[in-house]
C-alpha cells in the first residue's frame, strides 16, 4: 500500500467512486438530509481539482495495486480572531472502500493528514463524522483522538 497526495494524472474517476460511496453512506445515517440519487461527478470534482495546486488544501490518497483505494480531503483555515487557536485543519471526507476496511488504510490516512498539517505548522485538526458512524468512532479513539463539540438535530 502506497500512501500520497492525488496527482493530475491519478484516476480521478476512481476518487469520484469512493466520494459517492461517502456520501451514500452518510445518507444512510442520516436519509432526510442527503440526497445522492442526483449527485454528479461535476458537484463534486471540483474539490479534487482544487487541492491539486492549492497550498491550503490536499486530497491523501490511499493506492493498493495502482488502484486508488481510498482517501482523505484536507484543508487549512483559519479560525475567527476570538479563537486563542488561529489556524487549524479540517478533514472534510475520509473514505475506504468497504471491502478493504480494518485493514489499517483508514489509520495511515489519518496519520499522513496529521503529518500534512503538521509539516505546515498547524496544531490541531477537527473533522465530524455521524454519531451511527460507530466503526469509524472507534477508529479515531484508538488514534487517540477526543469529541470537541456535540451537535443537536432538533425538527419543527
Amino acid at each position: 500500500m502506497t500512501i500520497r497526495e492525488l496527482r493530475p494524472d491519478d484516476d480521478l474517476a476512481a476518487v469520484l467512486q469512493l466520494c459517492k460511496d461517502f456520501f451514500a453512506e452518510y445518507e444512510s445515517h442520516h436519509e432526510e438530509f442527503f440526497d445522492t440519487d442526483s449527485l454528479t461527478d461535476a458537484d463534486i470534482s471540483g474539490r479534487f481539482q482544487e487541492s491539486l495546486t492549492s497550498e491550503k488544501s490536499a486530497t491523501i490518497v490511499a493506492v493498493v495495486e495502482d488502484k486508488i483505494v481510498g482517501y482523505v480531503s484536507l484543508a487549512i483555515r483559519e479560525q475567527p480572531r476570538f479563537y486563542k487557536i488561529k489556524t487549524v485543519g479540517t478533514i472534510s471526507a475520509l473514505m475506504v472502500a468497504p471491502e478493504l476496511r480494518r485493514r489499517g488504510i483508514g489509520t495511515q490516512l489519518l496519520i499522513e493528514a496529521g503529518n500534512y498539517f503538521g509539516d505546515r505548522g498547524v496544531k490541531y485538526f477537527t473533522f465530524c463524522t455521524s454519531v451511527a458512524n460507530t466503526g469509524a468512532i472507534k477508529l479515531y479513539e484508538r488514534l487517540g483522538m477526543i469529541p470537541l463539540h456535540t451537535v443537536f438535530l432538533g425538527n419543527t
